[in-house]
């Protein structure tokens, strides 16, 4: 019998068959792959992997202050590495932030979309890393589209913590000159600062008077915390984020019932206590993660 099964070639014609699987197969992951990098690239997120594609360790998505460079970023991403964690890191952008929140939301769903592709379905834990409100307002947008019932997002991924460094702050008249400070940064032409400095003065109060998206920003939040238990970091001389915008946010989420934790500094500056304070942060950030990690 077997002799007949090789004599007319049917296992050759079978090994065939299953090496054109296996390469339709293996080009089907390289097409995927390439759509996952390309889906990354276009909203400038950095993706680092401690395991396979297929493992179910936990994800921490950073999201950026403005301006943020990738090799500062680097630094927190590395943190979780070490415990096993895969990470995802942005930047923000000072303009989208304060002036188009539209183009926010919409890299926030992308990013959303990433997460999702990350998770594959294995029920992976998230937490949402946000820094200054060019992080916090991607975690408010992300939060939108998992919460409401009904939406395309919803539930699609398991949020288990939120950590916040550095914001939120409540925008309005007070934050137009560190809107001013935080954008001219980026500018290295001292004549094109100072006309960006008096347009910034002429835009950005239409915008606190009109836009319904921005008004709504920290109410939103305030109203519907995620429920996972929160950490904030702050400080009390952050010339950008007044402690008490903070503290009255942590206030108003303990009375949800929502479980924070908190670390103020007396002295510290804006997104810098990490570098100012190493080991106390790092503290901070491995107890929340671990007891995020144990509910």
């Amino acid at each position: 019998m077997t002799l007949g099964i090789l004599r007319t070639g049917k296992p050759f014609l079978f090994c065939r068959t299953i090496c054109q699987i296996a390469s339709v197969n293996h080009m089907a992951t390289i097409t995927r792959f390439s759509h996952f990098e390309d889906k990354c690239k276009k909203i400038g997120a950095v993706v680092t992997r401690t395991g396979s594609e297929s493992s179910r360790s936990p994800v921490v998505a950073i999201l950026g202050w403005n301006s943020a460079q990738d090799k500062h970023l680097a630094k927190y991403s590395e943190i979780f590495e070490q415990k096993g964690f895969d990470t995802i890191r942005i930047p923000a952008n000072p303009y989208n932030t304060f002036l188009r929140l539209n183009r926010v939301k919409e890299i926030s769903l992308e990013l959303l979309e990433i997460l999702e592709e990350m998770n594959a379905n294995q029920n992976r834990a998230f937490i949402l890393y946000a820094f200054s409100m060019g992080g916090f307002n991607v975690n408010h947008f992300i939060r939108q589209a998992i919460s409401i019932p009904g939406q395309r997002h919803f539930k699609s991924i398991n949020i288990i913590g939120c950590i916040f460094d550095s914001c939120p702050h409540f925008p309005g008249w007070q934050s137009l000159k560190g809107i001013q400070s935080t954008i001219l940064d980026t500018i290295p032409n001292p004549l094109i600062k100072a006309v960006v400095w008096v347009g910034l003065g002429l835009v950005c109060p239409p915008v606190y008077l009109f836009s319904s998206e921005l008004k709504l920003l920290i109410p939103d939040s305030m109203s519907n915390p995620f429920g996972s238990p929160e950490l904030f970091l702050f400080c009390s001389t952050d010339p950008l984020v007044p402690d008490k915008d903070v503290w009255v946010f942590i206030e108003t989420h303990k009375k949800k019932g929502v479980e924070v934790f908190t670390k103020c500094w007396e002295v510290s500056g804006h997104v810098q206590h990490y570098r100012n304070y190493p080991a106390e942060y790092l503290n901070q950030v491995n107890n929340f993660t671990d007891y995020c990690m144990k509910q």
